[in-house]
């Protein structure tokens, strides 16, 4: 401990020690704007007499654990551990901690998850899954556990909860009509299962940039794997097996890299021989030659609205459901070929 400090220090030892009330420490402790004079006092006795703040004891009191469960899918989805890293030093920013768990695509780990959070009073739950299962939802709600979903959006919108989500629709039909303008009228696209939200949105926002320059839909344009290297690498062979066409749309960061594989083992050249255009940014695609015109999500501002929504919503001040779309940006290199 350090010089002068108290073995096991209370508020009432740091009050005595400022000369301020005990009220005053316990807000200044809770977050809760005190005097500047008071604040540097407080912060001064409590670094000299080594107090830290008994969680078990200020749940009790105040109803909060300052803890927030983080609810994913699965830890190899680059995007979401890029979302919750930005999330958890906002969230540390507030004073809470966060306890994370994998889900691994399972409803049944999904609802384990949510019942370990409630063992730990957690405050709240970041919930982040492209497939937004309303048993989960349902399952926070009975549990009386704020809510945000962040990727995926269910039919119908509960009151008990918020969502924040890139605009895939609008994405991707940004990213078929920049390929458009630049010439192009035979674009495929390879995107994820139905099972996946933003799969579909991707498919629908494709699909409406097409009928609406008046390019015929083509269904042997349109592959669907599953999310990963090898959904990439299966739906690009396919396609090489029939009628070629002059761009492609990769809808994720692992189609991308699965898709790549397959067009150089064909020896095919980008964008001599076709042009790509990809969905995500994230560093390692950056090592690819040459370098990838790509879709960008802003993970930085997906993870701010997300916290913002739950801090909120734990803080009973968000009393209806909301949906937050985070638009994205085109960053233009040199994957892409003008047909013009």
């Amino acid at each position: 401990f350090p010089k002068g400090a108290c073995l096991m220090a209370t508020i009432k030892d740091i009050a005595a020690r400022c000369g301020v009330s005990i009220a005053t420490v316990s807000k200044h402790i809770n977050g809760i704007p005190v005097k500047e004079e008071n604040r540097i006092r407080i912060d001064a006795a409590i670094a000299e007499l080594g107090y830290r703040v008994n969680d078990a004891a200020r749940t009790l009191k105040t109803r909060r654990s300052m803890t927030v469960g983080i609810l994913l899918d699965s830890l190899s989805n680059l995007f979401y551990t890029s979302v919750i890293s930005e999330a958890e030093d906002l969230l540390q920013q507030k004073d809470y901690t966060s306890i994370l768990f994998e889900t691994k695509g399972s409803l049944s780990r999904a609802l384990r998850g949510i019942d370990l959070f409630a063992s730990k009073s957690a405050d709240g739950i970041l919930y982040l899954s492209s497939q937004c299962s309303p048993e989960v939802i349902e399952h926070c709600r009975l549990r009386n556990i704020p809510l945000t979903v962040v990727d995926s959006l269910p039919r119908e919108i509960p009151p008990t909860c918020d969502f924040v989500l890139t605009g895939n629709a609008r994405a991707a039909f940004s990213a078929t009509e920049y390929l458009i303008e630049k010439g192009h009228r035979d674009i495929a696209v390879v995107t994820g299962s139905n099972t996946h939200f933003s799969a579909n949105e991707r498919l629908r926002g494709y699909q409406n940039a097409l009928t609406q320059a008046g390019i015929p839909l083509r269904e042997e344009w349109i592959l669907r794997d599953e999310y990963n290297i090898d959904g990439g690498y299966r739906s690009v062979k396919r396609l090489l097996q029939g009628s070629r066409p002059t761009a492609l749309l990769l809808c994720n960061y692992f189609l991308t890299i699965g898709g790549i594989m397959a067009l150089n083992e064909a020896n095919i050249s980008i964008p001599g021989d076709l042009s790509v255009l990809s969905f995500d940014e994230i560093e390692l695609t950056q090592a690819i030659k040459p370098r990838l015109t790509a879709v960008r999500q802003q993970t930085s501002l997906i993870a701010a609205s997300a916290v913002e929504h739950l801090t909120a919503r734990m803080a009973d001040l968000q009393k209806e459901g909301t949906v937050h779309l985070i638009s994205t940006t085109l960053i233009e290199r040199e994957s892409v070929r003008s047909r013009n």
